[in-house]
């Protein structure tokens, strides 16, 4: 017996009202079921992957912030290389009329200037191999702890870790996290706090100049500041406190 091309659909109402049937073709009940069981999975993939693509659209608006602030040092650096050429002229000038025999140091070509930059550069992130870069992993800059993680004695109480350092070293994010505090502490002088979750966020005290502003979103490796001697400070380095539940713990076993 050949199958029936139709299928017969049941409606039982409630009470003592007949019940109706609805004939349906084959073709027709298959395809609606088969869009239903489509639009289920779809929907089960979006949400597997909702997480995802809102954590890579705030990372690229966070690309897009930086690469605009980066844009705006350009700019400002244009402009002082300008300036610069202009008064060296003026003093040039100024000198041969007053008689005075002085003549300004050539400046080096970009390929010098860039050469001695690498040599000198001091900015890589020591991490841990892991791929949640929410977390704060490794140190803000490179140098030596001058300074040890204290908490169990109360005469030499040090809540982080203390990092020597040349001044003017670009201090970098530890994690992604969002700026909540950013001014000058009479105690860690030029501060920057960030917020990586509910629960964790870093210090970064005693910095020469701060390069974020309170709500900026930053990247794990951003530079978020250059090192410095401010505050209660005798020598240049950077203090670097981790906290969880706003209690410290020694980043140097994270």
């Amino acid at each position: 017996m050949a199958d029936s091309k139709y299928y017969t659909l049941m409606l039982v109402p409630d009470g003592t009202e007949s019940r109706k049937g609805l004939r349906v073709k084959q073709w027709l009940f298959k395809f609606v079921v088969s869009v239903f069981v489509l639009l289920q999975v779809s929907m089960l993939v979006f949400f597997i992957f909702y997480g995802q693509i809102i954590t890579r659209a705030t990372e690229a608006d966070a690309y897009e912030k930086e690469n605009e602030r980066l844009k705006k040092y350009q700019y400002k650096v244009q402009m002082l290389e300008k300036n610069l050429i202009e008064a060296r002229d003026i003093v040039t000038r100024l000198t041969k009329l007053a008689g005075i025999d002085f003549k300004f140091p050539e400046l080096p070509d970009d390929s010098t200037l860039f050469a001695s930059f690498d040599q000198k550069r001091n900015t890589l992130m020591p991490r841990k191999n892991s791929i949640d870069f929410s977390y704060p992993s490794g140190l803000p800059l490179v140098g030596f702890i001058s300074q040890d993680f204290r908490t169990d004695d109360g005469q030499h109480y040090h809540p982080g870790v203390d990092i020597a350092c040349a001044e003017g070293l670009p201090v970098l994010a530890t994690a992604n996290g969002a700026v909540i505090y950013a001014d000058f502490d009479s105690t860690y002088g030029y501060m920057i706090v960030l917020q990586h979750n509910d629960t964790t966020s870093t210090v970064y005290g005693h910095n020469k100049e701060l390069l974020v502003e309170v709500g900026d979103n930053i990247l794990a490796g951003g530079r978020i500041a250059l090192s410095g001697n401010t505050g209660k400070s005798t020598a240049p380095h950077v203090h670097y406190e981790l906290r969880i539940n706003n209690e410290p713990i020694d980043p140097l076993g994270n």
